[in-house]
C-alpha cells in the first residue's frame, strides 16, 4: 500500500513539473523568432549504369564491366568511403503482342545504382562529367544538405533569443519599468530545418551544366520571461 502511495505521489509530482506556473513577481514574457538561410555544403547523388543482354547472365556480365569503368573513374575523384551501391537488379524485357497472346521475353536489363556523397560542391560538375564519360547511363537525383545542422540550429536559436530580449527591452522602456532577472527561457517548438533542394534529371546532365544548390532555411522560436522592477 505504501509503495502504491509513493508511486502515486511521484506521478503527481511529475505531472506538476510539466505545468507552466506564472512567476509570483511582476514579469514580462516575450516571443522571439528567427530564420537563417544556409548555403548547402553537402550533396548526395545517384549514378546508374544500365546494360542489356540476350540472357540475364549476359546483361549482368556487361553491367559489371561497365560499372567497373564508372566506379574506377569515380574513385579517382571521390574517396571510396563516399561511394556505396544502393541498387542492383536484372529484369526481363517483355514484348506484348497486340492480339493479347502471352508476352515474350526480348532480353534482359541490368541496372546498377551507386550513391555518392560530396562535401565539396565544387567537385560536382567534374564528378558528373567523369561518370558520364566512363559510361554512366543516368544521374537519378541530387539532394543538397548541411554537413553540420547543429551549428545552424544554434545560430537560429541565438538570434531568436536576441529578438526576444530586444522586444522585452523595448516593452520595458515604453512602460517606464526596468527589466530584472531572467526567470525563464523556453524553446517554443523544435528548430525546423527545411529540406534541401532536390534536383531530378531525365538524363545525365551535359558537361558544363549549371546546378544551383539553393539555400536551406533554419527556423527557431523561443520565449523569454523577465522579472519587472517597478
Amino acid at each position: 500500500m505504501i509503495r502504491g502511495l509513493l508511486l502515486g505521489a511521484a506521478a503527481i509530482a511529475a505531472a506538476a513539473q510539466q505545468i507552466t506556473v506564472p512567476p509570483t513577481v511582476p514579469y514580462v514574457r516575450v516571443h522571439g523568432d528567427a530564420t537563417i538561410s544556409q548555403v548547402p555544403d553537402r550533396v548526395q547523388l545517384d549514378i546508374g549504369v544500365i546494360s542489356q543482354g540476350a540472357t540475364s547472365q549476359a546483361a549482368a556480365d556487361l553491367n559489371a564491366t561497365q560499372s567497373k569503368a564508372v566506379m574506377d573513374s569515380l574513385r579517382r575523384a571521390v574517396p571510396a568511403g563516399n561511394i556505396r551501391t544502393v541498387n542492383f537488379s536484372v529484369n526481363p524485357t517483355y514484348q506484348y503482342p497486340k492480339d493479347g497472346s502471352p508476352p515474350t521475353i526480348l532480353g534482359y536489363t541490368a541496372n546498377n545504382t551507386v550513391r555518392l556523397q560530396l562535401d565539396d560542391l565544387n567537385l560536382l560538375p567534374a564528378v558528373i562529367e567523369a561518370a558520364t564519360r566512363a559510361g554512366a547511363s543516368n544521374v537519378n537525383r541530387l539532394n543538397f544538405a548541411l554537413r553540420d545542422e547543429s551549428k545552424a540550429r544554434a545560430e537560429a536559436l541565438g538570434r531568436a533569443a536576441d529578438q526576444a530580449r530586444a522586444g522585452a527591452t523595448a516593452l520595458a522602456e515604453r512602460m517606464h519599468v526596468k527589466l530584472g532577472r531572467l526567470l525563464r527561457i523556453e524553446e517554443e517548438q523544435p528548430v525546423i530545418v527545411s529540406p534541401g533542394r532536390q534536383v531530378e534529371f531525365t538524363a545525365a546532365p551535359q558537361a558544363g551544366a549549371s546546378i544551383e544548390p539553393g539555400s536551406i532555411d533554419v527556423h527557431a522560436s523561443v520565449s523569454v520571461t523577465f522579472e519587472v522592477n517597478q
